[in-house]
């Protein structure tokens, strides 16, 4: 792309949304933080020593960045009028008052931008002057210093009350005998499929979007190796292509109710594992299953127990305190949840380390009189 014809930040911003696999609420968020950053490029007096500050920001040409010390700067800056200076006004704040972006949501939008300035370089939207890895790294840096509560907690999430229960509330299938047969087909396919989902999330600890890229292929040719578990290579976190290759591990009971559901399917051809099965929303019936759709069989399963809500990531908290309060040694845990950092899994420990307390004054030698 020659200079002149360089894109605005609109125009870039525009490229970034249609060349992105990202879902329409991702995007819209990507939206939203790059509205804070016209923002800012438009009415902080700090952005005004960069060449994007001022007024009418959007229309600004990227060709404008150079190497100067407040450009390299502009993206910390950013980050700082995110945390200091964007209030939250409304519904979110006590009537009457106006409260700072938590800082999960200064991370949030900061990383977005972030990922969008990494696009722009990566298509040669930005000139040869701007130093823009240093730049983005400087950010990135910063951003790590604004710890979300759920990170800052002395421990990992404690996983809701009854969460076995509903790991096995599947196992006998529920089918209206007064149903006509293809209901009570549907009926059968929707068990078993939430049959399998639960224990491929509860014998793996993946996160749902894992789960959800296995095939039905690779459950066809899944084998079992000595130890009597499958492990199989996805996608982990992160955007499209981007996402690191994990490993996932399941036992045979998970890859039999796999299998049971595939059989139960009857479609040799399928190559997606896991699809609706929706009664009220019969188009949808045969399409990919989506995180959220989990998300609501889990919420109505839940309440029908009697439970409180479960959401698809707490079998992952569940997960790593199980194997921790097993004894399984913590670099073993961080491996088969596919944790980046040791201390992700350390906060897990924390929350087992409560049980080894109780455990420990619950058979004390020298916790009682001796008796008479």
């Amino acid at each position: 792309m020659t200079p002149s014809h360089s894109p605005t930040l609109d125009e870039a911003l525009d490229a970034f949304c249609a060349q992105s696999n990202l879902s329409p609420n991702t995007l819209q968020t990507y939206r939203h933080a790059v509205d804070h950053f016209i923002d800012y490029l438009e009415t902080s007096q700090m952005a005004r020593r960069t060449t994007l500050g001022g007024p009418d920001a959007r229309s600004r040409r990227l060709t404008r960045l150079g190497g100067s010390q407040e450009d390299v700067n502009l993206l910390v800056w950013f980050v700082n009028y995110l945390g200091r200076d964007v209030e939250v006004t409304g519904r979110r704040a006590l009537p009457g008052t106006s409260a700072l972006l938590e800082p999960a949501t200064v991370r949030l939008y900061g990383q977005a931008v972030v990922s969008w300035f990494r696009f722009m370089a990566d298509e040669l939207f930005l000139p040869e002057s701007y130093p823009a890895s240093s730049a983005m790294r400087k950010a990135s840096r910063l951003l790590r210093t604004y710890v979300p509560a759920s990170e800052a907690r002395d421990g990992a999430p404690e996983p809701p009350e009854g969460l076995e229960t509903l790991i096995h509330a599947f196992d006998e299938l529920e089918i209206d005998p007064e149903a006509a047969p293809k209901e009570a087909k549907r009926q059968e396919l929707e068990g078993l499929r939430n049959r399998a989902l639960v224990y491929a999330l509860a014998d793996s600890g993946a996160r749902v979007s894992e789960i959800l890229r296995v095939s039905a292929d690779e459950v066809r040719r899944a084998r079992l190796n000595e130890q009597g578990i499958w492990q199989i290579r996805v996608r982990g976190k992160g955007r499209g292509r981007s996402g690191r290759l994990i490993t996932l591990r399941f036992t045979r009971p998970t890859l039999d109710a796999m299998r049971d559901y595939l059989s139960a399917r009857n479609d040799p051809g399928a190559t997606v594992l896991f699809v609706s099965h929706a009664k009220t929303r019969p188009k949808y019936r045969g399409t990919p299953l989506s995180s959220n759709a989990v998300w609501r069989v889990l919420r109505r399963t839940a309440r029908d127990l009697g439970l409180s809500a479960i959401h698809p990531h707490d079998f992952r908290h569940w997960r790593a305190t199980q194997m921790l309060q097993e004894g399984v040694p913590i670099d073993q845990v961080q491996r088969f949840l596919n944790h980046r950092s040791l201390r992700t899994t350390q906060l897990y420990a924390k929350t087992a380390e409560r049980h080894v307390d109780e455990a420990g004054a619950r058979t004390s030698p020298v916790g009682s009189q001796p008796k008479d």
